[in-house]
């Protein structure tokens, strides 16, 4: 008999048959697969919160890999779908539970992880699948797999939509305890991902103190500068857009699969800055937005300029990574306003446009790292302005400034770095500069996430940005 593994009691060769598993759904289903990793961890964390022992941990985190691994039984018009599904589509996909049991049952040794994975769809208050099992008959690793994959689904995009992002997501986690959600497991991940004290990881010397103190104190010196520069040099992709990006690059022959790989560039500020960089020179003309780096690039030289990125995958390890994805989800959200008010004005280098709001608080990134306490002006209600003035005052420069350094020091061009640094000015190329500023407004915000096609934007809005076209 072989020896045990771990815990569960579990020998190697059961244990073998699970990676086996999880690396044929991998390969099969990599947009399926993709959020593995993010709920593996997060789930991990929550069950140690609830106070689990070793064996349930290791059966949470086995459970979590393998969790949809019915769908290896489904067709491939349902697992390879970029797209929204049919009805029918969505009941072959609600079967995944049971197939992923009756699986993990025929196969000696995981027997434990059975239960869990037919019931990691239920709800507490029993309008689950597939059983209807209510609170406390779901199993409690069940339940906490289901809060970290709901999680993770919504705050992640997906092919055929826009993820909401982490903040929306665990709003939506909380507004749900007690009816989808055990409200013991939606404590713990809340817990978890806001990062209660001690989450955050310990350098070599004990938790990260703040460098300065409050505004006003000393500002960045010339050698801070130049750190902070340095340690953008190259940013992480984020692990899901990186993913549907390559998956893409793999299928060229399609036009689907060419804005597949557009829409998940333009989803991530690491992936836009690494292509843009491979595409410069490829060309006589300066390339300034992603639609034209894809036409200059072959699919072989998109994949060589991100296959080396650092990846963030949530949990975040870093605050970096915290912030760039902030960053990433904000991005996203003025876009959508400023591509909407462009059409209202008929400004037609939206390219250009996406791009430049896609980048345009990438100075963040560096202040943030020498600066600590400016999260906490980010954070307040303050004007923009006044935010600007709270970085100059702690850091000697604000970060549009240094998001424009930092496009210089990329090697690109020139008319996104003045766009960049001047969107908190009245200077640079005055159109996208007035798109981009035009997020400020509250009325816009709110117009936006609405989403409502009966809303007209704000005349404010419009007559800013039509006095701007005028003026050329």
């Amino acid at each position: 008999m072989a020896a045990r593994a771990d815990g569960l009691g579990l020998a190697s060769s059961p244990d073998a048959i699970a990676i086996g598993l999880e690396a044929g759904l991998k390969a099969r289903a990599p947009g399926v697969h993709a959020s593995t990793p993010m709920v593996r961890e997060l789930a991990v964390r929550a069950a140690s919160r609830l106070g689990l022992d070793h064996g349930e941990l290791t059966l949470v985190d086995l459970c979590s890999r393998l969790r949809d691994v019915g769908m290896l039984a489904l067709p491939d018009s349902v697992v390879l779908a970029t797209g929204k599904l049919a009805p029918a589509d969505w009941e072959l996909v609600n079967r995944h539970p049971i197939l992923g049991a009756e699986l993990l049952a025929s196969l000696d040794g995981l027997q434990r992880a059975v239960p869990v994975v037919r019931s990691h769809h239920e709800r507490w208050d029993g309008d689950g699948y597939p059983d209807g099992l209510r609170a406390e008959a779901i199993p409690l690793l069940a339940r906490i797999i289901a809060g970290a994959d709901a999680f993770v689904a919504m705050a992640s995009d997906r092919p055929h939509r826009r993820g909401m992002g982490p903040d929306a997501a665990l709003d939506h986690l909380v507004q749900e305890r007690g009816r989808q959600f055990d409200p013991r497991v939606v404590d713990a991940l809340v817990s978890v991902i806001r990062g209660a004290p001690g989450d955050r990881p310990a350098g070599p010397d004990g938790p990260r103190a703040s460098r300065r103190g409050a505004i006003g104190s000393e500002a960045i010196d010339q050698r801070g500068l130049a750190a902070s520069l340095a340690r953008c040099a190259v940013l992480p992709a984020f692990t899901p857009a990186l993913e549907r990006l390559l998956l893409a690059c793999d299928d060229p022959s399609s036009e689907r699969t060419r804005d597949d790989a557009l829409a998940a560039i333009e989803s991530d500020i690491g992936l836009t800055v690494s292509v843009l960089r491979a595409a410069q020179g490829a060309t006589r003309r300066s390339i300034t937005n992603v639609a034209d780096a894809l036409r200059a690039l072959s699919d072989e030289q998109v994949r060589a300029a991100v296959a080396s990125l650092p990846q963030a995958a949530f949990p975040w390890r870093s605050p970096l990574e915290g912030l760039l994805h902030q960053l990433r989800v904000h991005a996203q959200s003025v876009s959508r306003a400023a591509q909407r008010i462009a059409r209202e004005v008929d400004f037609r280098d939206t390219d250009d446009l996406i791009t430049v709001v896609l980048l345009h608080d990438v100075g963040k990134l560096g202040l943030a790292q020498e600066h600590d306490d400016l999260q906490n002006a980010w954070s307040a209600p303050l004007t923009p302005e006044r935010r600007v003035q709270a970085e100059r005052q702690l850091a000697g420069i604000d970060h549009a400034s240094l998001g424009g350094l930092l496009i210089d020091r990329w090697g690109l061009p020139r008319k996104l770095s003045k766009a960049v640094s001047a969107h908190h000015t009245a200077d640079g190329p005055r159109e996208l500069v007035t798109l981009v500023r035009l997020q400020w407004n509250p009325m816009l915000s709110h117009w936006e996430r609405s989403g409502s096609l009966r809303l007209a934007p704000p005349n404010s809005c419009l007559g800013a940005a039509r006095a701007r076209r005028a003026d050329y």
